[in-house]
């Protein structure tokens, strides 16, 4: 027996004809309707939210932990807990932008791209010189090998005129023939975040970036995390494909509107670098990430690999390079090497540096010229806003930075000045570091109780759902719906996460056998640590209070070290020689790192 499913999204209607006992959110999933699955539809986040129209289905325990009150009353269930068994009308909010990080420090490099342009006229035969026109343009070029497009072209063109070559210098291979003066050359490095895309496009003639494209990483429905996805993955090879398929197909949208916006044409680009967390190069080239995903976490590969175009679906020209900076391990991505080219890791030859890259994994690295450790830790999703009760990622209205002021008052920003809808990763951070500041929390991550608070600040606490709560900010205040809160239960993740993130410096000194003054620099890279407030991090102890002078943040470093990788060949080297310095830590295994978790958890 089939139901009707009438959806609602951005003011547009969709009808759907959906089987008896579908679940919900794999109807929307496959039906292309964009909705936040952080736990990947395990019932576990309560984010997948929708507004039933229709008749009410009854509210599940789950539901009931997971939602407000008021959502409830007001027909709000979850996708992922729903089961379609009557006609249906359903609305979900419309999707919304994330404010993405493109931005990061200036690093020198030189221009020199693997694929370049030559403009040349060929000399002209005639009775006496009976060469072919291949040999003419090889002998101006330079080049040993050509391509059967090239081959082509080189027939088709006027050869009369200039022409423009098109060279691999990696093989000396003729890989294309223009007719004229066609000098333009543009690559796109793509920065491939497990929450966010970045793509540059670059002139590589020039060095300039030219544009920038950025989007919600299309994989987040099946989950916020890379295990979620991995996990998704493993029951059908098909989801593989999938999973690679969602993600080429916007980066193909991408480069259509990099080049329409600049008014250039695909075969222009002429190569393409990724680079991203380690299972995420896996899912872009259609590979599961299922042996990084358990012990002994071994990848497919870690190399730096270079792939045709065309093979891998890339909509460039046909005969470009796609290039994938090396990575470390399964949990120490290219992302981080990213992020050590962006700081010219290696010319640190007396001086101890750290970078921090931190996501749902916090990666990072600490060394000087041939000293050099890394580690991963699993910081989980609470500072991008999964698993938080009124968390949310960085959207229009998220709660990004937050104060209380010496006489009990709230002061707030959202991102894009937006009304409150949630939390994300750096207001949250604000707020616990401003609850142990004023007194409502204790060393040990416990709200403080009611007879230990003054007056104003029991005003400000609250029961919900069974946990002590905060409210951070209430509805009058911000003229919003409901009260936002921040439960005891929320606490606790960030105790996870921070204590774990701690935990894995400590190891990293530890095995380098120095102490915090020994420090130059803590390079904190990514969307949540160039937003974080540096002083709040060591407040609640997610940093050392010891280097918090010595803190910089870099932005996108990772997108920065696909930039270089894309504009200077040599680079390609420098990245694998720092790969291959690097001794890698595993923590799962580490009785040091469980000590150093422990001792990490309170503030």
């Amino acid at each position: 027996m089939d139901h009707q499913v009438v959806v609602w999204q951005n003011n547009e209607r969709k009808d759907l004809i959906v089987e008896q006992g579908q679940n919900l959110l794999e109807v929307l999933h496959h039906n292309d309707v964009s909705l936040d699955t952080p736990c990947g539809g395990q019932g576990h986040c309560g984010k997948c939210k929708v507004k039933v129209l229709s008749a009410l289905p009854p509210v599940s325990s789950k539901e009931e932990e997971l939602l407000s009150d008021k959502e409830v009353e007001n027909g709000i269930r979850l996708a992922c807990l729903t089961k379609v068994t009557v006609d249906m009308e359903v609305e979900i909010d419309k999707e919304v932008e994330l404010d993405i990080l493109t931005e990061g420090i200036n690093q020198e490099v030189d221009l020199d791209s693997q694929i370049k342009k030559f403009v040349f006229e060929i000399e002209q035969p005639d009775l006496d010189d009976q060469r072919g026109f291949l040999t003419r343009v090889q002998e101006k070029t330079n080049t040993e090998e050509i391509t059967l497009k090239a081959l082509q072209q080189l027939d088709q063109v006027d050869k009369e005129d200039f022409l423009t070559a098109i060279i691999n210098t990696d093989s000396q291979e003729l890989i294309g023939i223009e007719a004229g003066k066609k000098e333009e050359l543009y690559g796109i490095a793509v920065d491939i975040g497990t929450t966010t895309v970045v793509l540059y496009l670059i002139d590589l003639n020039t060095g300039a970036e030219v544009d920038t494209y950025s989007f919600h990483n299309p994989q987040k429905v099946f989950g916020a995390d890379v295990i979620s996805r991995v996990n998704y993955t493993l029951d059908d090879r098909t989801k593989v494909e999938e999973m690679q398929n969602v993600l080429i197909k916007k980066f193909n949208e991408g480069v259509l509107s990099l080049t329409d916006q600049n008014e250039i044409e695909t075969d222009d680009i002429l190569t393409v670098t990724f680079v991203g967390n380690t299972i995420m190069l896996h899912t872009l080239v259609g590979l599961s990430g299922e042996s990084i995903a358990k012990a002994p976490y071994t990848p497919i590969f870690t190399g730096g690999v270079e792939l045709d175009p065309t093979q891998l679906g890339v909509n460039i020209n046909s005969e470009g390079v796609v290039k994938l900076l090396p990575s470390i391990s399964g949990y120490v991505g290219s992302d981080i090497v990213g992020d050590m080219l962006a700081v010219d890791f290696n010319s640190f030859a007396d001086s101890w540096n750290l970078i921090i890259d931190i996501g749902t994994n916090g990666e990072m690295v600490l060394g000087k010229q041939d000293n050099i450790y890394a580690c991963s830790t699993a910081a989980g999703p609470a500072f991008e806003g999964a698993k938080i009760m009124f968390g949310v990622a960085g959207i229009p209205g998220a709660i990004s930075k937050y104060k209380i002021t010496a006489e009990g008052e709230i002061e707030y920003q959202t991102i894009a000045e937006q009304p409150a809808k949630g939390i994300c990763g750096s207001g949250l951070l604000d707020i616990v570091a401003e609850l142990l500041i004023t007194g409502f929390l204790n060393s040990k991550g416990a709200f403080c109780k009611d007879e230990e608070l003054e007056s104003w600040q029991q005003e400000r606490m609250t029961e919900y759902k069974g946990f002590k709560s905060y409210i951070v900010l209430t509805a009058d205040e911000a003229g919003i719906e409901e009260d936002i809160l921040v439960t005891q239960k929320d606490i606790r993740e960030i105790q996870l996460a921070k204590g774990s993130i701690a935990a894995g410096i400590e190891v990293l000194l530890k095995e380098a056998n120095i102490d915090y003054g020994m420090l130059d620099n803590l390079y904190l890279a990514g969307g949540f640590g160039n937003y974080l407030d540096p002083h709040n991090a060591c407040v609640i102890n997610l940093l050392p209070e010891e280097v918090e002078d010595k803190i910089i943040q870099i932005g996108n470093g990772a997108g920065i070290g696909a930039k270089m990788y894309l504009m200077d060949q040599k680079i390609t080297s420098y990245a694998d020689q720092l790969r291959e310095q690097v001794n890698y830590i595993e923590l799962s295994s580490s009785p040091e790192f469980q000590t150093e978790f422990m001792n990490s958890m309170e503030f």
